[in-house]
């Protein structure tokens, strides 16, 4: 766990920012990457569909609704696919290049453009309005109901109607001295936003008001230098059974009450990826690559599959009985939940898989890094 976690620090110091860090020194060699061997042939998939875009930076995510996937890549391009059958229903082009995207409703979508302006696209994927923010933007965009929820760089929110740009409210939160570049996530539980902040805490706040519910801290920081104690919460919380639960960087994996705010359990666990979950199960990529998971009721440990070490994974996704995860090569592995036994492997196309895995009831849909979009089904 020692050397994971130094090596973790020493790249996120390498991708804090020059503004903030200046030059880094050279990281410690990464350890080789576990071959991938046979793999038995207990879950079989095949191929629905596929759609080249533009390559995707590994801080995008992709964002599912009312049965379309929406994918944002660098250089301004944003499309909506058809989950059926992969039909591209539109695409756009975001003059200026985006930092941050993309967050969807099904209607409206919203992405923040290389000038820090947050970018409303309409159900045809029209630019609606542009909001110039006073901060840069990491994490993608909320879209909710017609209403999109940013969260900036000084850890400031902001919600705005989708159709004409009206600010509904904003709140300041406290920023810490340095951010990570690994995007935090926004999710929304009923009329509640739930929003993972840098540092380290789950932060509830009202849809429609912008009023603070509850802040509970995940982890505390710790360690002599601001690197040592940076512990920004990555990925998008994760919801399940009345929980919320976050991974905070390199730190813990914890769960929260989502009425109370009570903290029910965290674990020790260094990694920087989202976590999944459902009513009775939460699973983690460790960030040596050992797929880790946990009873949702109290954090107990269930099973670890180490046959992935080193292969720089992707955030987990639980899909009913399996337990799916990408890599730096495109394959998607598929685990038992039940014991984490390896049942199944499919390929992409080479690029790496950063955005987190999404499901449509059985379909599976992968976003790598050279733009590719794939969609699997089990057979």
């Amino acid at each position: 766990m020692t050397g994971n976690r130094s090596l973790a620090r020493t790249v996120a110091a390498a991708i804090v920012g020059a503004a903030l860090l200046g030059a880094c020194a050279s990281a410690p060699k990464r350890p080789d990457p576990t071959p991938l061997g046979a793999v038995p042939p207990i879950l079989q998939v095949k191929q629905a569909w596929s759609v080249q875009l533009d390559p995707v930076p590994p801080t995008f995510g992709a964002a599912l609704a009312a049965g379309g996937v929406v994918v944002a890549s660098a250089d301004g391009s944003v499309a909506r696919i058809d989950v059926r059958d992969g039909r591209v229903l539109w695409r756009t082009r975001v003059a200026g290049g985006i930092s941050a995207g993309v967050g969807s409703d099904g209607n409206f979508s919203a992405v923040v453009n290389s000038a820090n302006q947050l970018v409303s696209l309409g159900p045809q994927g029209q630019v609606l309005w542009l909001y110039r923010l006073p901060t840069s933007v990491t994490t993608p965009p909320l879209v909710h109901r017609g209403i999109i929820v940013v969260q900036g760089a000084d850890q400031r929110l902001w919600a705005f109607n989708a159709a004409d740009g009206k600010q509904l409210w904003n709140l300041e939160l406290r920023a810490p001295a340095l951010l990570l570049q690994y995007p935090a996530g926004l999710t929304v539980d009923g009329g509640t936003v739930l929003a993972g902040d840098a540092l380290g805490r789950i932060d509830a706040v009202s849809l429609d008001g912008g009023v603070l519910r509850w802040q509970t801290a995940l982890a505390y920081p710790r360690g002599s230098t601001e690197v040592e104690r940076m512990i920004s919460v990555t990925g998008s919380p994760a919801l399940a059974g009345g929980l919320v639960c976050a991974r905070a960087f390199d730190a813990t994996i914890g769960c929260v009450d989502t009425s109370s705010g009570a903290l029910r359990w965290s674990v020790e666990a260094a990694g920087h990826t989202a976590v999944s979950l459902d009513a009775s199960m939460l699973v983690a990529a460790q960030g040596n690559g050992v797929v880790q998971a946990y009873a949702a009721a109290d954090g107990h440990p269930l099973w670890n599959n180490a046959q992935l070490k080193y292969r720089r994974l992707s955030a987990p996704l639980l899909i009913g009985a399996t337990v799916a995860v990408g890599d730096y090569q495109g394959y998607v592995s598929l685990l038992s939940a039940h014991d984490g036994s390896l049942i199944g492997r499919f390929s992409t196309d080479g690029g790496a898989i950063r955005s987190p895995l999404l499901a449509d009831g059985r379909t599976m849909i992968a976003v790598t890094a050279h733009g590719g979009v794939f969609a699997y089904r089990p057979q």
